[in-house]
């Protein structure tokens, strides 16, 4: 495997969203190939109300998988990312991972898309095969209130109000990349009082004014692979500079 040091496709994040044969528990499906050039000084990873089993690929020695809880606030990094990471975001914690041949076969198209761009059909395959061997203990809404509220406290230690606070955050992240919809209309489609209840959101827990977001959102040029129809059509999310 190369050095993460100097990769040689360009930097990229993608969301998208999940197969079809999916439970619910999986909200999309995510790639982040960087250099250094994305995770840059003042970037950082973002709130979010998801649970997030990846697998990691850099210059420390092999593969690491993790499994880590909601984050309540904006997280900077304290040092860039040089590497590959790939994996789900799930709305709760699985009750059973996938057997480590998938985990084998995700390392080894991470190792790819480090280098070919065009490889990434292949990464996303072995994304849908992981999504579809998950298993979770029991739908969401099966608790009565108070018993949802203690299990997601002790499960995740968030409050449920930080966690709806969190995705409804997600869901104005989602529309940012529109250029037409005017940063007072997102604020109520998402749920804020105003446009000002929406920049507080996106500093708390993004680190940037909503503008800055919708920048960086903008999708500038696509990939040879993003222009396959089995992932164009799945797309959520990419950032590609």
């Amino acid at each position: 495997m190369h050095s993460f040091s100097d990769l040689a496709a360009p930097p990229l994040y993608l969301e998208l969203v999940p197969p079809l044969e999916a439970v619910t528990q999986i909200d999309h499906l995510f790639m982040f190939r960087d250099s250094g050039v994305l995770s840059r000084r003042g970037s950082g990873r973002f709130a979010t109300d998801l649970f997030t089993l990846s697998i990691t690929c850099d210059d420390s020695d092999g593969a690491r998988v993790s499994l880590a809880e909601p984050r309540p606030c904006f997280t900077p990094r304290p040092r860039p990312f040089r590497g590959v990471v790939a994996g789900l975001r799930l709305s709760s914690r699985p009750q059973r991972l996938t057997d480590c041949k998938v985990l084998d076969m995700l390392a080894l198209e991470l190792g790819r898309v480090q280098t070919e761009e065009d490889d990434l059909p292949a990464l996303v395959a072995v994304l849908d095969g992981l999504a579809k061997g998950l298993r979770f203990a029991a739908p969401p809404g099966a608790y009565s209130d108070r018993t949802e509220r203690r299990k997601v406290r002790a499960e995740t230690g968030v409050s449920r109000r930080r966690l709806a606070a969190s995705r409804r955050f997600r869901q104005a992240l989602g529309q940012l990349a529109s250029q037409t919809l005017p940063l007072s209309d997102l604020a109520l489609d998402a749920g804020y009082y105003d446009q000002s209840h929406l920049s507080a959101a996106c500093r708390t827990f993004a680190g940037k004014p909503p503008g800055a977001l919708r920048a960086q959102s903008a999708t500038s040029r696509f990939g040879l692979s993003l222009q396959d129809a089995r992932l164009k059509d799945r797309l959520r999310v990419v950032i590609n500079e």
